[in-house]
């Protein structure tokens, strides 16, 4: 029962359909007059259908006017997502605020049922707000992530191919690859302790996808490719709401078995903690992704060596510390995937991410900006560099607009691409992933084109195969 809860898809259609159908019928018998009792003191209480109209009509305009005022309050004004609200929050805000405002109006000296169906309204109308702006963004697509519950299983260390030595990359690995008998028809994926052995850093449990091609007796060196979550997020939503083991499950069905190893680490360490991939006085992040991360990896897989076998990706948060890392570690990374990213590392204000994130140091700030760390390493030998961001997101279209410029300038081989009519949200995520790895195929050797999730062979859903309960690696 516990399991059937948690994995309940909270934007799933038939969902949001009763929802907002029980919402649709509350709004209706809570907004509709009241019968008035034929004793005098239930006449005294219920007011004449017109005082009921206008008390209404009034409470829903009010109401309107406050859902939009905070619309602006919260997500303009304070930027408390960091992102400006979509026309959907907008609607879903004043909507919600004005059903709320009749079900109010509908306490006062109406009888007792109505009362009921007003607090019984409020608690539906609520409801069908937040499901409806989450959908919009793609934040949570389960109950279980919505709680922070994990519902994705370790990945058992018998599944993994530990010990199997680094090799080099084949630029031609999908003309001499053939998939052997034992090789299974899909990944496999779970969960992962990377400690932060170097770092000290104190990550959640990071996500590790194996490709078919890793799980036979004699796997061949294979890419790397490391992607993490905006924040607040944790590792699981790079899976669940980032759809990154279907698009690459979808791309191994296509590709003999072939893809990248994926792993997700904590750059965060906890959802609303953002060390901004820097080491400094909020926890030693960088150092955690470069080091600790990229050693566990090496050491625990049969991974192909050298930076054009790694690539660095993510989604917000995780975009802005992709274009931090690969720009500063062209030699571990070779390929970016920054999604959705910002210009660079930040808390809110300068001010305030200068004082918190950097203790004051106006030079560490500055030093940490990714357009300052690509022009002190410029030129670029062998670095591609994809960005994606979605149509509807002004704010980080001109992020992408700046950070790709400066890396184009600094000699790295640049992609950009746009999610059409999405914003800053999971679906953009999605497709950015999908787009961006896709195109690293040949670069990794494992298609002679690039692979996209808009091809028939790609898009359909293959199933991953979770680890099993038992045991950890």
């Amino acid at each position: 029962m516990k399991e059937d809860l948690l994995t309940l898809p909270l934007t799933s259609t038939p969902l949001l359909a009763v929802v907002y159908g029980v919402a649709l019928v509350l709004a209706v018998l809570v907004a509709w007059p009241p019968r008035r009792g034929r004793r005098a003191a239930d006449t005294a209480a219920d007011p004449s259908p017109r005082r009921w109209w206008r008390r209404v009509l009034l409470a829903a305009v009010v109401g309107a006017a406050l859902g939009a005022l905070a619309s602006w309050v919260l997500g303009d004004l304070l930027d408390v997502a960091g992102v400006p609200p979509t026309w959907v929050d907008r609607t879903w805000f004043s909507g919600v605020l004005a059903a709320v405002a009749v079900a109010v109006a509908a306490l006062v000296r109406t009888s007792a049922a109505k009362r009921v169906v007003a607090g019984l309204g409020v608690v539906v109308f609520v409801t069908a707000g937040a499901l409806a702006i989450n959908r919009d963004a793609g934040a949570y697509p389960t109950l279980a992530e919505a709680l922070g519950e994990s519902t994705i299983a370790p990945l058992s260390w018998s599944e993994s191919a530990a010990g199997s030595a680094p090799g080099a990359l084949d630029p031609q690995l999908y003309a001499s690859w053939t998939p052997p008998a034992d090789m299974p028809a899909h990944g496999r994926y779970g969960t992962v302790h990377i400690p932060g052995t170097v770092s000290g850093f104190p990550a959640r449990d990071a996500v590790v996808w194996l490709p078919p091609a890793a799980l036979v007796a004699d796997p061949p060196p294979l890419p790397v490719v490391v992607m993490m979550s905006g924040q607040p997020a944790s590792p699981e939503a790079v899976v669940t709401a980032g759809g990154l083991v279907t698009t690459l499950e979808a791309y191994a069905a296509a590709d003999h078995g072939l893809a990248p190893i994926a792993v997700v680490p904590d750059q965060l360490s906890a959802d609303d903690h953002n060390p901004m991939c820097v080491d400094g006085a909020l926890g030693n992040s960088a150092t955690y992704v470069t080091t600790d991360v990229v050693d566990y990896v090496t050491s625990h897989y049969r991974v192909a060596t050298g930076p054009r076998a790694w690539a660095i990706g993510g989604f917000s948060q995780g975009g802005t510390c992709s274009i931090q890392f690969g720009s500063a570690r062209p030699d571990l990374f070779g390929s970016i995937v920054d999604v959705s990213g910002e210009v660079g590392p930040s808390l809110g204000s300068v001010e305030q991410t200068v004082a918190d994130g950097f203790a004051g140091d106006r030079a560490a700030y500055d030093a940490a900006q990714p357009q300052a760390i690509m022009a002190a390493h410029a030129p670029y030998a062998d670095t591609a560099a994809f960005f994606a961001v979605g149509g509807g997101d002004p704010t980080f279209g001109a992020a992408m607009a700046a950070n790709s410029s400066a890396a184009e300038a600094a000699g790295m081989h640049v992609t950009r691409w746009v999610s059409p009519g999405t914003g800053h949200d999971w679906t953009t995520a999605t497709r950015g992933f999908a787009v961006g790895i896709g195109d690293l195929y040949p670069r990794w050797g494992l298609s002679a084109s690039a692979l996209s999730p808009a091809d028939p062979s790609t898009t359909p859903a293959a199933t991953a195969t979770p680890a099993a309960s038992h045991g950890g690696s």
